[in-house]
């Protein structure tokens, strides 16, 4: 199986998923539907895609880890409700539909931000898994989402949003933790959830931190061809529609390297994670 096999098989089952289990979430009517709406209003669904990969190429059902592998989607929701408020980005529209705090007010918003993080916590220790693990697994999103992931990405962000002209390694120091940080917790949650060596775990953090990357100068390239993005720092505005390509393809060659050695060292059938890399594709033919 390759990865698009795969999530054209596990989609629409971890769609459903979310969409029941967001039912009831609340008792506060309002609050239920704005998480409910938010989490529901489409995406890729490609971290906890990933967590579920991971999982499976090391033995693990997907289908045993739904609530965990879920538990990301939460965290990158909140993230992207709290980043589109005035106060933020400010923007009015996520994936073609009105932001959370359009449709809800800004309080209403940010409470529904405030709820899905505590809640993916909870998922992440619900699935029938090992003690030693459901801590791994809080403790690395914990590290992954925090002061020094994803929100220091974000902050880092605003700085450069506000006019701070950056280097491309500081661009990159932006995206390893305001993108990479998520994308990395969801191949390492894969890994813990298999009981994967320490050693291998970081080899999954390196290859996740090279796929964060790769996915980032990705989106900034779309962005560009939907005269979406320049204006803002990315990699395109700093090394041009060819460098970025460039740079692109440098970091799918080196997550593909990283894949290989690791399983080589392993002896480990790595074809499903490795066709993963598949999604860039089109930038990099």
């Amino acid at each position: 199986m390759e990865f698009t096999e795969f999530t054209t098989k596990y989609y629409p089952v971890l769609e459903q998923f979310l969409q029941d289990e967001l039912e009831n979430v609340s008792t506060e009517k309002q609050l239920q539907e704005a998480m409910q709406y938010s989490v529901m209003a489409g995406g890729k669904r490609l971290r906890p895609l990933l967590t579920l990969v991971v999982a499976q190429t090391f033995g693990v059902d997907p289908q045993t880890v739904f609530k965990t592998a879920s538990a990301i989607e939460l965290i990158h929701t909140y993230s992207l409700i709290h980043d589109d408020l005035p106060a933020m980005d400010d923007d009015e529209m996520r994936r073609g539909k009105p932001t959370t705090h359009k449709v809800f007010g800004e309080d209403l918003a940010i409470l529904a931000g405030d709820a899905l993080q505590p809640l993916a916590f909870e998922w992440v220790v619900a699935d029938d898994i090992q003690p030693t693990q459901k801590v791994a697994l809080v403790q690395a999103l914990a590290k992954a989402a925090g002061a020094n992931g994803m929100v220091a990405g974000q902050v880092a962000d605003m700085h450069a949003t506000a006019g701070e002209t950056l280097t491309v390694a500081e661009l990159k120091n932006v995206h390893l933790r305001k993108t990479g940080a998520l994308l990395a917790y969801a191949m390492v949650a894969g890994g813990i959830l298999a009981g994967v060596s320490s050693q291998a775990q970081t080899i999954l953090h390196e290859f996740g931190v090279t796929f964060g990357l790769a996915f980032q100068i990705k989106d900034d390239l779309v962005d560009l061809a939907q005269d979406d993005g320049e204006d803002k720092q990315s990699y395109p505005y700093l090394l041009g529609v060819n460098g970025a390509r460039a740079e692109l393809k440098e970091q799918v060659e080196l997550a593909r390297h990283l894949l290989a050695d690791f399983a080589n060292e392993t002896q480990t059938d790595m074809t499903l994670l490795a066709s993963s890399l598949n999604y860039f594709d089109d930038m990099v033919d």
